[in-house]
């Protein structure tokens, strides 16, 4: 029954990214030379066993131990054409976000590939990413065996947290503290979709994109759970930084000890470990 359920799951995978971004997830013409643009690409590139074909990441793959080695080419949002071409890749596979267009319009005209891979904050979303890589890089069958694998068990319970629909359990996720005010994940944000994933309502899904807002509005929120980006809980003291803040310790999490912290990449980037951090937060928050 699992298998066949994963079976279907790959195929309708494979249908949605083919019928979505037909181009870009048609195999390359030469992928033995590498740039990954986002975290997430690099990380599922690993999982496929496709590391070495990688020449050179972004700073948003330095959470991965095996880019240590690897140059960097920048943040992924503020890419130079000159220091990539450099490199002389093959192929730049590259998250949605990757920019500025200029310079990807001057990689392009250079005559080297260039794949902006699509991401939309959900599992689904995470293995049509990870199936559009696989075929890109001729590893279809490898995509396959770690969807029907490692990844089955996890891929079930989430299904299972996505189609509950009442009495969910009530989350903030705050991305950082500046000042001692919280950014927090409002609608459309990979962090709504985090929540979503793990079953679990955001309390600030009213809000669109990443805001600022004052400790007032959190505690009015008043959220059963509160996940955080070590980051975050770093800037703020950690537990016993929020706890020493009245305002912050009169929230149901604190007083019922539930803080989440993940790393930043991990819980956001929606590469591979992103599935596993959801289904983390699933068990933690039932």
């Amino acid at each position: 029954m699992l298998q066949s359920a994963l079976l279907s799951l790959f195929v309708l995978a494979s249908g949605v990214a083919q019928a979505a971004i037909e181009d870009v997830c048609l195999p390359a013409g030469d992928s033995s030379r590498v740039v990954a643009a986002g975290g997430s690409i690099a990380e599922m590139l690993y999982s496929l066993g496709a590391g070495h074909l990688l020449v050179a990441v972004d700073s948003t793959a330095s959470y991965l131990p095996e880019t240590v080695s690897l140059p960097s080419i920048g943040y992924v949002r503020n890419l130079s054409a000159e220091g990539i071409l450099a490199l002389k890749p093959s192929l730049i596979l590259g998250e949605h976000d990757m920019g500025p267009a200029e310079v990807l319009n001057q990689i392009s005209s250079v005559e080297v590939e260039v794949k902006r891979i699509d991401e939309r904050h959900s599992a689904q979303g995470i293995i049509d990413k990870f199936v559009c890589i696989a075929r890109i890089l001729g590893k279809e069958d490898t995509a396959q065996d770690i969807l029907r694998g490692q990844l089955a068990g996890v891929l079930t319970s989430l299904e299972k947290a996505t189609e509950a629909s009442a009495d969910l359990p009530r989350a903030a996720l705050v991305l950082n503290f500046v000042d001692n005010q919280p950014i927090v994940a409002g609608a459309n944000t990979s962090g709504d979709g985090l929540l979503r994933m793990a079953g679990a309502q955001n309390v600030f899904s009213d809000i669109e994109g990443w805001k600022p807002l004052s400790r007032e509005l959190l505690i009015a929120a008043n959220p059963e759970h509160l996940v955080v980006t070590e980051r975050a809980l770093k800037s703020i003291g950690g537990l016993e930084g929020m706890l020493s803040d009245p305002l912050l310790a009169s929230t149901n999490a604190l007083s019922d000890d539930n803080v989440h912290a993940y790393g930043g990449m991990s819980l956001l980037g929606f590469g591979l470990q992103t599935l596993e951090v959801a289904l983390s937060l699933k068990k933690a928050i039932e």
